[in-house]
Formats: C-alpha cells, sequence, structure tokens
C-alpha cells in the first residue's frame, strides 16, 4: 500500500512539473490574441475560485491562524502571486518560452542565495560556487551567447522579467516555509492567491480594459482558441497543478518533492521546441549545462545551519 502511494505521489509530481512547464508555452502562443492582463487575471480568478471551494474545510480550520498572519500573508500574496504573475508570463510573452524556462530553473539558486542574506541558512564555498555557475548559465542565456552584449547592456526583456520572476518565487518560497509550520499549504495557496487577484491582477486588469478597450482579447483574435487557453490556464497548472504539487509533497515529502520540479524547464524545452517551433540554440545547451552544473554543487552540499543569536 505505502508503495503505490509513493509511486502516485510521483506521478502526480511528474504531472505537476508538466503542467508548469506548459504555462510559458500556451502564454507565448496566445500572446497576440490575449492581453497580459487578461490572461493573468483570468487565469488565476477561475482558479482559485475553484481551488477556494475544494479548500473550504481546511479553511475554516485555519481561519484562526490566517487571521493572526493576515499582515504578512496579503504582503506576499501581493508580491508572491501577484506581481510573480506578471513577471512570470510576461517574460513569455517577450521571449522565447525555452529561455523563460530555463531561466526559472534557477529559482532553487535564488532560495539558498536569498536564506543565506536574510541569515535562515550559511552557504560553503562549494554552494556558493554552485550559485556563481547558476548565475553565469543564467547570463549565457540572457546574452544568447554574445558578451559583447553586457557591455552594451543588451538584455533580452523577456529574459530580464523572467530572472525576476524566479527571484520573486524565491522571496516568497522563504516566507511559505515559516507559514507552513501553523497553516496547511491549501488555505495558504488560497488565501496568498486572493490576495494578489484582488490587489493586483483586478486593478491592473481594470485599468488596462479600459485603457484600451479589450476586456479579453485582441480584436480580430480567435475568441474559442483564447478562451481555451485561458481555461487550461485555469484548470491545468493553476487549479490541478497545485492541487498535485499538495498531494505529492503529502506524500514524498517536501525535500523530494522539490526535486521533481527541477522537471518543469524540461517539459517547457520541449513542449516549446515541438508546439511553437522554437530552435534550440547553442547558447541554450551551454546556459543549461553550466546551470545544472550550479543546481548539482548546491543540492549535494548540505545546508549549514546558522548560529543561534
Amino acid at each position: 500500500m505505502a508503495s503505490t502511494a509513493s509511486a502516485t505521489g510521483v506521478i502526480a509530481l511528474v504531472a505537476t512539473a508538466a503542467l508548469w512547464g506548459s504555462n510559458h508555452v500556451v502564454a507565448r502562443a496566445v500572446r497576440d490574441m490575449v492581453p497580459l492582463p487578461s490572461l493573468v487575471f483570468w487565469r488565476w480568478f477561475i482558479g482559485a475560485s475553484l481551488l477556494t471551494l475544494i479548500a473550504l474545510p481546511a479553511l475554516r480550520r485555519a481561519w484562526p491562524q490566517l487571521r493572526d498572519l493576515k499582515a504578512d500573508l496579503i504582503l506576499w500574496g501581493i508580491v508572491g502571486v501577484g506581481l510573480f504573475s506578471y513577471l512570470l508570463l510576461g517574460g513569455a510573452y517577450y521571449s522565447l518560452a525555452l529561455e523563460v524556462g530555463l531561466i526559472n530553473a534557477t529559482t532553487p539558486i535564488w532560495t539558498a542565495a536569498l536564506g543565506a542574506l536574510f541569515g535562515t541558512e550559511r552557504l560553503s564555498r562549494r554552494a556558493l560556487a554552485g550559485l556563481a555557475l547558476a548565475l553565469a548559465g543564467t547570463l549565457v542565456i540572457a546574452l544568447k551567447g554574445d558578451p559583447a552584449a553586457l557591455g552594451r547592456l543588451q538584455f533580452g526583456y523577456g529574459n530580464i522579467l523572467s530572472l525576476l520572476a524566479a527571484i520573486t518565487f524565491a522571496a516568497f518560497s522563504l516566507r511559505v516555509r515559516v507559514w507552513s509550520k501553523s497553516i496547511d499549504p491549501l488555505s495558504m495557496t488560497v488565501a496568498t492567491a486572493w490576495s494578489g487577484i484582488l490587489l493586483v491582477m483586478l486593478p491592473v486588469y481594470c485599468v488596462a480594459g479600459v485603457l484600451t478597450g479589450h476586456w479579453f482579447v485582441q480584436p480580430g483574435a480567435d475568441l474559442t482558441l483564447s478562451a481555451a487557453a485561458v481555461g487550461y490556464m485555469a484548470l491545468g497548472p493553476t487549479m490541478t497543478g497545485n492541487l498535485l504539487y499538495l498531494y505529492g509533497v503529502g506524500v514524498t515529502g517536501p525535500t523530494r518533492a522539490a526535486t521533481f520540479l527541477y522537471l518543469s524547464p524540461v517539459f517547457s524545452a520541449g513542449l516549446a521546441i515541438l508546439v511553437l517551433g522554437e530552435r534550440l540554440a547553442w547558447f541554450h545547451l551551454v546556459g543549461v549545462a553550466v546551470i545544472a552544473a550550479g543546481l548539482w554543487l548546491l543540492v549535494a552540499t548540505p545546508a549549514a545551519r546558522p548560529e543561534p543569536r
């Protein structure tokens, strides 16, 4: 029975990586049809509404803890859900989905770096070397293999958004670690989601709609295809992806579950090549190899505990 549950957990985590990896590909595919504010808002509004219905019993039990952490949850919902969603999908609107997936693979690196900066853990020299390698690999992709572009400050706009998304989510993840000691993950997900929706996504969506007059699709866009893309992102990566990940964490444990997310950029790159016809360039291969080496150094090095103060 235990082995069956473990196998089911692994399948759930692989499916999560595939769903989250498809985010960038779908966003890239509809960038000329659905305005970014529309995609971000409707994806989360639909997904969070369904997650809320599923989470109602857990939300009732967690209400005292949610109330006590209200200010913190609202702040990080704004940053870790609202702002992050615009950075993540904005990256796909302005650069290749393949590159967005590869750059987002550096999230564990930034989590470790910010953890060291804020004193939650200390990094060894080997781990610091891993951080440096991952940053170098990210630069190779962002500069498209042209070192001279650094001197000219010619970074891909979408790549910059993707890098900021990875750093933002890393900071959010550190707060999640703290909250998880007193709040169940599903209630936490729903609470922060609605903070991001109501305080970031909805205002931006309304302002964009008033200014442009485009409340869902661009003029002349295929309404059916656009609605299908938004529906997929809401029901797939947002709702199902979160539920599968939470299930996988519960069965396999958070540490083992996190390693499966390294598959996400693999699915993203594969789908980008198969569906969008994007091409894998030499600097993508070099960049991902350097990032992988950095991740290996980081993961293979036990984190040192901070000294008591």
